[in-house]
């Protein structure tokens, strides 16, 4: 059966549920995937139902002024909100017909295994998205872990598809189920808003309402420290800070502030060279904040970072670990941003050195950088998944 007869006339008109256990707010890297794939598919003229956490600030419901949104209890101990949520994910089905494609995302396995039986009968498709690997370690050490893949086994098998952000994913679920299963597994990379970093900026006044010595060169790391790799990594940064900025002064006689922001980052520890800034609201004044943006990741189980494309988009010099430009397809070395070793911070300090002294170097990494961040828009993004969703219900 062709694509266009299950979409009554054509792609535009696919009826989507997303299911999204978290709130409608940009604070971390998978609320803006989840968000902003949602947006752009609704800017698609797809018909998009999106359910999650909403909170009451119509500011942070902005977002998603094109989708209907269905609040999504905040609380499974609220049985009858619970009850009441699913009966209208069902009523919004009979009353405006079934959904094409059922998507969801963040939940625990045994929840999305509950959500599909509950969903099945007002559903053609169902996909589940892993945004990243799930576990911290090893699953299968541990009984309770085994247990956690033998669900998500049963996942994979009874879900027409899943989506992971990167190639690192697929293979470790290939590692824990087979290839076999994993062929139904579509890697979508992480893309970026349409948004432009202005570089007119009077950066003196920017910085003295952030609290920040407007004469400092600034080095920015910034991502939700509730995720347990960016917390790691803030606290790596925050070991070797002192040193480096020690370093840096001595052969530039300039101060070095590293500068970190993001949901929790306040709870870190503080010092002249290391100051956790917090959540700031406004995405083009935090990526025009600093004189480069530094990515200080362990190797990790995560997932591709949705920051790192968007340290990208800033239009500032990157530098980063190995672990921080995974799974970011085309990515190189030298051309979109400089590589460093968190182990052996002398690394971190000759690439800073390097783009305070060499304004070519500095440019040509922003430049690079930015222009590899426009191919992945969130609209590009989107459109993979149309592709996938078309290729589902085709079959």
């Amino acid at each position: 059966m062709r694509a266009k007869s299950w979409f009554r006339g054509g792609l535009a008109k696919i009826r989507i549920l997303i299911l999204y256990l978290g709130s409608i707010a940009r604070n971390t890297g998978t609320s803006e995937r989840v968000l902003q794939v949602a947006r752009a598919l609704a800017g698609q003229d797809a018909k998009v139902v999106f359910s999650a956490s909403v909170r009451d600030s119509p500011e942070n419901q902005k977002p998603c002024e094109k989708m209907n949104i269905i609040r999504m209890p905040s609380s499974i101990l609220m049985p009858l909100d619970v009850l009441r949520w699913i009966i209208k994910l069902i009523t919004t089905a009979l009353t405006h017909g079934l959904y094409d494609i059922v998507q969801v995302e963040e939940f625990s396995f045994l929840r999305s295994l509950t959500l599909y039986f509950l969903l099945r009968p007002f559903g053609r498709k169902f996909i589940i998205v892993f945004h990243d690997k799930c576990w911290e370690c090893d699953p299968r050490r541990t009984l309770s872990g085994r247990l956690e893949v033998m669900l998500q086994r049963l996942l994979l098998i009874v879900f027409n598809a899943s989506i992971t952000p990167g190639l690192t994913v697929k293979k470790w679920l290939e590692e824990l189920h087979g290839t076999q299963l994993c062929r139904k597994i579509v890697v979508i990379p992480n893309g970026v808003p349409n948004l432009n970093v202005k570089n007119n900026l009077d950066y003196k006044r920017l910085r003295e309402k952030y609290g920040i010595d407007p004469n400092a060169f600034i080095a920015l790391f910034f991502g939700s420290m509730t995720f347990k790799p960016n917390r790691e990594a803030a606290m790596h940064l925050y070991k070797i800070s002192d040193f480096l900025s020690h370093r840096f002064e001595e052969i530039t006689e300039r101060k070095l502030i590293f500068l970190v922001a993001g949901v929790g980052s306040k709870a870190l520890p503080e010092m002249q060279c290391f100051v956790p800034l917090g959540f700031v609201k406004e995405l083009s004044e935090l990526l025009s904040l600093p004189d480069v943006i530094v990515f200080p990741h362990t190797p990790s189980y995560s997932g591709p970072h949705v920051k790192t494309i968007y340290g990208f988009l800033s239009k500032k010099p990157v530098i980063a670990t190995e672990d921080a430009v995974k799974d970011m397809p085309g990515v190189t070395e030298g051309r979109e941003f400089i590589l460093f070793n968190i182990y052996e911070p002398s690394t971190l300090l000759n690439a800073i050195v390097d783009i305070y002294y060499h304004k070519e170097l500095k440019e040509s990494l922003a430049t690079n950088a930015y222009l590899y961040s426009k191919k992945f828009s969130w609209q590009y993004v989107s459109s993979l998944h149309l592709r996938l969703y078309e290729k589902l219900m085709s079959v």
